[in-house]
């Protein structure tokens, strides 16, 4: 079959089913419409008279509250007033109010009085199982001893749907009143109440005692016959369970509308169905097919042929079907000329892909290590208290004291792993202190060896005295201990790192042709250290991209090309500098470069603080029982007098609590209930609150100076030593700020 006459045969197809998806749609589409117009508006009218028949409830509850809530009523429960029953519920007044029984009880559930309208105009008493009845129903509220309780409940009896009402009966002039007894009014719901229900909802109204609610929902429909429907509006009574259920009829005025509309629409849709695929392929075939059946030839005869060669389509006219055979061959070129780009960029993004997956790598391990540092800390914080305090009981001559001493260093170097790694997972800007470049290589010596370096051996030749520089101690370690694994790397884990320490002074008119990176410093002095390793160098022709994200040299799962380009990020905000000579078969050298700054003062140790004064009070707070009972006996040891709390909320407990007031509250970061913060702001809100100190493991530093602002008098680092924390308290108590480590 012709292309062309599959056109046609596809178009009538299309159209036909269309047009009978259009039939189909239009009459489910209509009748559910009006389906859920009906089930709307009976949703609607079974709620109204749910809400009718509840405002009758409201209005007994009312009328009870009046009556139970008198000065009379309470007399009259206590044996006075005894005439508060005969005057207030005559004949006259029980039907004006509705009421066909009232059941009055004193304090212990006993029966007071009754009164019932019997025949409409007598009265009577209430029977006596009727009164049992209603004292099982407000027996509850009764002995609950809430003065404003109610009971609000339907219930069906002698074959009649009866509302319920019960109040306590108490004191309105007193604070705290005490319940005295209790009052029961019923109200009956019988042919009269249905008829003036059925006027007011304006439908035809029964009520039905029988299987209540046996559809489930409180208000459903079920089919009667063509012409109508039934409404089921389900009472339920203080327990929520089904009682009764009252019975409208409903017209389907909307099922007869509905039905005539989707019969006109379903020929409606056939017609213009029908019209609109003859239109079609009359058109289709006079203006396109005939054009598409000749660009189809065309293009089997340039699929048939050489994709090398220069077959192409014949153009034909201005139209759209000639800018598309313009267009073809033009696509013809442009896959041509792109086919062996193609393929190279496949390569590239085969390798950016592996670049991603170790950059995703490296952002979880920086995720894991910021989970992991409050545990981690408080065990170096509680590890730091016991053992300090082993140091102080001991003597300095006892064997076991120096012991203890390495120990307090090792948690000293354990924090400062830590604080490397939570820098490194934490894109932070510097922190800019004074430091010695060749301390930073013994820092640095000592984290690579534990086999970052392999069996790598590093040599360290310091030429100045004059290495002291501004800088952030975190990130240059970073840089450099990535220096020293790249070297590592290019000699296979064997070999010899060397490191070199030098300065020089950059003046106007310096030649530079040897140091190119150093080409936009500014004039002065620096300081310069170089790492070259002994490998088989970098090849010239990758020379001017290493320092690009994700360049690497290294085999597929060796490296994620990020080290370098980090590190020319970290000296260029420094004010530095980084340069890379690699001469043939002679390895790398890699320089930084920074400005020099002069030497640091030494600061004299200021002299052991006089012990503190009796009574300086302080909570403190920590999840951790470990460095809760540690810390605290350090601080007693000092003088302080501690109440230890092991979360939030019993911190803030003892704060309210005590008699005393206090002096300094010292609390953890995260802890369950309440944390630090939830407790600071609560204490803040009290008046003339002590100044509160925060002590954590894992903040990082815009956290730090949040906090500061929020009004913590200062924050400390876990593990903390002992004598920074003393200094830290004895200043926030004398009202300084402290924005400490």
């Amino acid at each position: 079959m012709k292309l062309q006459h599959k056109a046609w045969v596809l178009i009538l197809v299309i159209v036909g089913l269309c047009a009978g998806g259009a039939m189909l749609g239009a009459r489910y589409i209509v009748r559910d419409s009006f389906d859920r117009l009906e089930a709307d508006r009976a949703a609607t009218e079974g709620e109204r008279a749910r809400r009718v028949v509840d405002q009758q409830v409201q209005t007994l509850s009312a009328t009870v509250r009046d009556y139970a809530f008198w000065v009379d009523a309470v007399a009259f429960v206590q044996g006075q007033e005894a005439g508060f029953l005969r005057d207030n519920f005559d004949t006259e007044n029980l039907g004006y109010l509705g009421v066909a029984e009232v059941v009055v009880l004193n304090a212990a559930g006993n029966t007071v009085a009754t009164v019932a309208l019997v025949g409409g105009d007598e009265l009577g008493e209430v029977d006596a199982d009727r009164v049992n009845a209603l004292r099982d129903l407000i027996a509850p509220t009764l002995a609950g001893g809430d003065a404003k309780a109610l009971l609000k409940t339907m219930r069906v009896s002698d074959g009649q749907l009866e509302i319920v009402v019960g109040a306590t009966v108490h004191r309105p002039d007193v604070a705290n009143p005490v319940v005295e007894g209790a009052m029961v009014m019923v109200r009956r719901l019988g042919e009269a109440e249905l008829e003036r229900l059925a006027q007011v909802l304006m439908m035809p109204t029964r009520l039905s005692l029988v299987d209540p609610g046996h559809a489930g929902d409180l208000v459903h429909v079920q089919a009667r016959d063509a012409k109508q429907h039934d409404l089921h509006a389900v009472l339920v009574d203080h327990q929520g369970l089904p009682v009764a259920e009252l019975i409208f009829a409903l017209d389907r005025r909307l099922q007869q509308v509905a039905s005539t509309l989707v019969w006109t629409g379903v020929t409606l849709a056939g017609l213009a169905g029908l019209l609109a695929s003859l239109l079609l392929v009359f058109l289709l075939n006079r203006m396109v097919l005939r054009r598409v059946q000749g660009l189809h030839d065309d293009l089997k005869a340039i699929m048939d042929g050489d994709l090398k060669g220069s077959v192409g389509a014949h153009s034909e006219g201005s139209d759209e079907l000639g800018r598309l055979e313009r267009g073809i061959n033009q696509l013809l070129d442009r896959v041509r000329r792109d086919a062996v780009a193609q393929r190279e960029a496949h390569v590239e993004q085969e390798a950016l892909q592996m670049q991603l997956l170790q950059s995703q790598k490296i952002e979880a391990l920086g995720r894991f290590i910021s989970g992991i540092a409050h545990d981690f800390n408080n065990s170096l914080a509680a590890i730091t208290g016991w053992t300090k305090m082993a140091v102080e009981d001991l003597d300095p001559t006892h064997p076991s004291h120096e012991a203890l001493q390495q120990t307090l260093k090792a948690t000293r170097y354990a924090d400062g792993l830590m604080r490397q790694l939570l820098a490194y997972s934490r894109q932070s800007p510097p922190r800019m202190a004074h430091l010695r470049l060749g301390k930073l290589i013994d820092d640095a010596r000592a984290l690579v060896a534990s086999g970052l370096i392999r069996r790598s051996q590093v040599e360290v030749c310091q030429l100045t005295d004059e290495d002291w520089v501004q800088a952030d101690p975190t990130q240059m370690q970073q840089v450099l201990v990535n220096l020293m694994m790249n070297a590592s790397d290019a000699m296979e884990g064997e070999g010899t790192i060397h490191l070199t320490l030098d300065a020089f002074d950059l003046q106007p008119g310096t030649p530079i042709a040897s140091l190119p990176e150093a080409a936009g410093l500014p004039v002065g002095r620096y300081v310069c250290l170089s790492v070259r390793d002994e490998g088989s160098g970098i090849a010239a022709e990758h020379l001017h991209r290493v320092f690009d994200p994700f360049f690497t040299t290294k085999t597929v799962g060796r490296g994620t090309g990020l080290g370098l380009s980090v590190a020319h990020g970290i000296m260029a905000r420094h004010g530095g500098a980084i340069g890379i000579v690699s001469p043939p078969g002679e390895g790398a050298c890699l320089t930084l470069y920074l400005p020099a700054v002069e030497g640091q003062q030494e600061v004299t140790t200021a002299s052991a603080a006089d012990p503190l004064q009796a009574g300086h009070h302080l909570l403190f707070v920590d999840d951790d029982q470990l460095v809760r009972h540690a810390w605290s006996r350090l601080l007693e040891r000092q003088g302080w007098r501690v109440t230890r709390a092991r979360d939030g909320e019993e911190g803030w407990k003892f704060f309210t609590q005590s008699l005393t007031p206090w002096d300094v509250v010292l609390t953890d970061m995260t802890m369950p209930n309440l944390d630090g913060r939830g407790l600071a702001r609560r204490i803040r809100n009290t008046s003339n609150p002590p100044p509160i100190v925060l002590m954590s493991g894992n903040i990082g530093t815009d956290e730090r100076l949040e906090l500061l602002k929020s009004g913590f008098a200062a924050v400390l680092h876990k593990p903390v030593e002992a004598a920074e924390l003393e200094r830290v308290l004895r200043e926030v108590t004398g009202g300084r700020a402290v924005a400490a480590e």
